[in-house]
């Protein structure tokens, strides 16, 4: 098996700050652009495929996560945004935060305004989902706060209101969109959102989700009676809670080995923390129907003053082009814990994994796509620059061209699991 080789390629070094980035096909012409945000400068831009170009969406107070759908159904790729956060977690109120969406101004997408339009207020609202999670009629939105609705000190470790937002038929005029509080009382500190088709208890063809949150990982989601439920897969990091001050999990991915979809799952762990843990299943069906044993692959030196470690995403993805998935792990830094490392699955069952270090600029988070079109995956990263939580040196966009995989016909060109939670 080849070592994992990737080219890099600095897209942007002029940026300020740096948080989000995802791959999304802003213009329509079946290549992956690049889209990223900050909570310093408050601009969301994206970068178009091939020149890379940097083309300014909106401009909004502290953005801080985003995710892509159709909502008008024109065939567009459109974008929902959450912002208005407070400065920080810690000095949040429930008036901070608001989620909206924007319309993409079609073939005009280079030069073309950006329309933004309300879906709701929710304090703290720090990641968004788009999905089909109880009818494949219309596209809704899964909203998860990052801290709970209190002030200060005393949300911080209270549970979130995770609340679904439907989309309205009249999207253009309806102003803010229906909403549902789905649970106010068992996840605190949610940090990562993974969606997929995760297999009973969801009907068919239904959305789910993995929160990966203060109370661990937790299948959240319809079952087949049409109730939301929440299942508990695991507890999470439990250890370094008197150090760090956080437990459970932050980031969590899904990974598929040849024919089962669900076969391990990888969470860093806890908030902002500084633990990689594979979780390998027993018996059940799909992912809540599992057993699941933890064991920790790696603790990253170089917690701050704040208890926080350096890792901050996870995804899941066959780069090799074998069938079988591979993960990556972002460090926001300092060095030498910064950039991202690539972990190969050699035996599941005994934990153990290849590791190889595939980039060195901070990696906030990670966008997975094939952005040169040649039928294997590629990844690019930006760098965490966040007052108030870790700014790293020399934030940058840079994009990391797969050379050592083996191209696969038909491959999407953004496979919609990679996300990551």
């Amino acid at each position: 098996m080849s070592e994992p080789v990737f080219q890099a390629h600095v897209i942007d070094r002029d940026v300020t700050d740096g948080y989000w980035i995802q791959a999304v096909d802003v213009d329509g012409d079946g290549r992956p652009d690049l889209l990223t945000s900050g909570l310093a400068s408050g601009k969301v831009v994206w970068y178009r495929n091939p020149d890379w170009q940097k083309h300014l969406v909106h401009e909004f107070v502290r953005p801080v996560s985003l995710d892509q759908g159709d909502i008008t159904g024109d065939g567009t790729t459109d974008l929902v945004v959450c912002h208005d956060y407070a400065e920080t977690m810690f000095v949040a109120t429930p008036e901070d935060g608001r989620v909206s969406w924007l319309r993409n101004p079609g073939p005009d997408a280079v030069e073309g305004t950006w329309e933004v339009y309300p879906i709701g207020q929710l304090g703290s609202t720090h990641r968004l989902r788009l999905g089909h999670f109880t009818g494949l009629s219309s596209l809704e939105l899964l909203a998860a706060p990052v801290v709970g609705p209190l002030s200060g000190a005393d949300a911080l470790h209270a549970p979130v209101r995770v609340t679904l937002y439907q989309r309205p038929d009249d999207v253009l005029t309806a102003g803010p969109w229906p909403s549902q509080v789905l649970d106010d009382k068992n996840y605190p500190v949610v940090h990562g959102i993974a969606l997929g088709n995760y297999g009973a208890p969801s009907p068919p063809g239904l959305d789910a989700t993995i929160l990966a949150s203060e109370a661990g990982l937790d299948w959240f989601g319809v079952d087949g009676t049409g109730t939301w439920r929440g299942i508990s897969l695991a507890e999470g990091e439990l250890e370094e809670a008197r150090e760090t001050g956080y437990k459970g999990s932050g980031n969590v991915a899904v990974g598929r080995i040849g024919d089962d979809p669900f076969a391990y799952v990888v969470a860093v762990e806890p908030f902002h923390g500084d633990t990689l843990a594979l979780y390998t299943r027993t018996g059940g069906e799909g992912v809540a129907g599992a057993t699941w044993s933890r064991r920790v692959l790696e603790r990253f030196p170089g917690r701050n003053d704040a208890g926080e470690g350096p890792a901050h995403h996870v995804v899941c993805a066959d780069f090799d082009g074998d069938g079988d998935d591979e993960f990556l792990v972002a460090l926001r830094g300092p060095m030498p814990e910064q950039g991202v490392f690539h972990y190969r699955p050699v035996d599941l069952a005994a934990g153990r994994v290849a590791k190889t270090r595939v980039s060195e600029p901070s990696a906030a988070r990670i966008a997975v796509a094939d952005f040169d079109g040649d039928g294997r995956l590629d990844f690019a990263t930006t760098g965490y620059h966040v007052p108030g939580y870790f700014e790293c040196e020399d934030p940058q966009v840079a994009l990391f061209l797969n050379r050592f995989g083996r191209p696969v016909e038909d491959l999407p060109t953004i496979p919609r699991g990679p996300l990551g939670g």
